[in-house]
């Protein structure tokens, strides 16, 4: 082990200076440097060699010096994140259902019927505001539009291109590359080396789950709802076939973009009125008609802007989304149908005070 050898530091202390002495000229400068960079003394000289060295120190200030003079100012320092108990948000109240306004028929007809008050059309929560999923929907309509490929596409290989079978040149005697058919792949204008052949509807297909389906139904329809986009009226009809009259109430409501869902008629003149607005919709781009509800499909509901659901289909759109769902009906017993008259007389002595109550009873 080897130990170094420091030049040996003598300090003498005054009132005003200090004075280091080393016995080699070289390191002298260097631990005198050292010494002043570290303790920032003013007036720091470095010593000669075989010199001492000296440092001058102003003189300490009194008390009433220091007192007088200001304070430094200081950076400003970073706020401290004070760490709040940690504590979970209250519960929201769970709500079965979800309300959608009822509009007038659109557009309006000589066989509609209006209502006098504004009413709410109640969905099922768990059908109509269930959780936004993105990647369950592009795997739907992923699916659904690989399904509607025709699968024709088809190449000709090099024995349906149009060539006769001689043999280009001798096989020998040339001195040139052997050659045989004129369709061969390697030559130009040649046939096609594993090209394209014809899969049919059912090469693209692919599978999806009758659960994924439905419910990639609920999450489109909740997200239309969510956003606004989901409306329903009376009724959907018209009484002339009219694409003008159409495309202007269209641009009115701002329902430019649109799905209309329709439900299943029995009355003819609502059958009528329904068959002429379907012709009238079908000279219009941008929107489109679906009777049957077999015929839903998520693709459907995410390239329009809005949906609107006649009255009548919405609990076959319930059913197209869950066909297990029930509405909850209340359960009445056969005494119960009857009114009790002196039950009813004390509900109604109610509302002119506690004397008639006792009368009653």
């Amino acid at each position: 082990m080897t130990l170094l050898s420091l030049p040996r530091i003598v300090v003498r202390a005054s009132a005003t200076t200090f004075t280091a002495a080393c016995s080699s000229s070289g390191s002298a400068r260097r631990t005198l440097a050292t010494a002043a960079d570290a303790v920032t003394l003013p007036n720091a000289t470095a010593a000669e060699p075989n010199e001492a060295a000296t440092i001058e120190v102003a003189p300490a200030a009194s008390l009433e010096q220091v007192a007088a003079t200001p304070p430094l100012p200081s950076a400003p320092s970073k706020p401290v994140k004070q760490r709040l108990p940690s504590s979970t948000p209250p519960p929201t109240p769970y709500h079965p259902y979800v309300h959608v306004p009822l509009g007038p028929p659109f557009p309006s007809t000589s066989s509609s019927k209006t209502s006098d008050c504004p009413l709410l059309v109640p969905l099922p929560a768990p059908l109509f505001n269930a959780p936004s999923r993105p990647s369950l929907l592009h795997k739907l309509i992923v699916a659904h539009l690989a399904s509607l490929r025709t699968g024709t596409a088809a190449t000709k290989n090099r024995r349906e291109v149009a060539y006769s079978g001689k043999k280009i040149r001798p096989q020998k005697g040339t001195g040139r590359a052997r050659l045989g058919s004129r369709g061969s792949p390697m030559l130009k204008g040649g046939g096609r080396a594993f090209g394209k052949r014809p899969k049919g509807p059912d090469g693209w297909a692919r599978l999806v789950n009758r659960k994924e389906e439905r419910l990639g139904l609920s999450v489109g329809l909740s997200d239309k709802w969510r956003v606004g986009g989901l409306n329903v009226v009376e009724q959907i009809g018209m009484d002339l076939i009219s694409t003008r009259k159409l495309n202007e109430n269209v641009l009115r409501k701002g329902w430019s973009d649109t799905l209309f869902i329709l439900g299943t008629k029995s009355d003819p003149l609502e059958l009528s009125a329904q068959a002429k607005f379907e012709l009238s919709a079908g000279n219009l781009e941008n929107l489109s008609c679906i009777k049957q509800m077999d015929e839903l499909k998520v693709w459907d509901i995410v390239k329009k802007r809005n949906i609107v659901v006649e009255l009548d289909a919405v609990d076959e759109l319930i059913h197209r989304v869950d066909p297990e769902w029930a509405w909850e009906e209340e359960e009445f017993d056969d005494e119960d149908e009857w009114i009790d008259e002196e039950a009813l007389e004390v509900k109604l002595g109610t509302m002119h005070g506690e004397q008639e109550i006792k009368q009653v009873v």
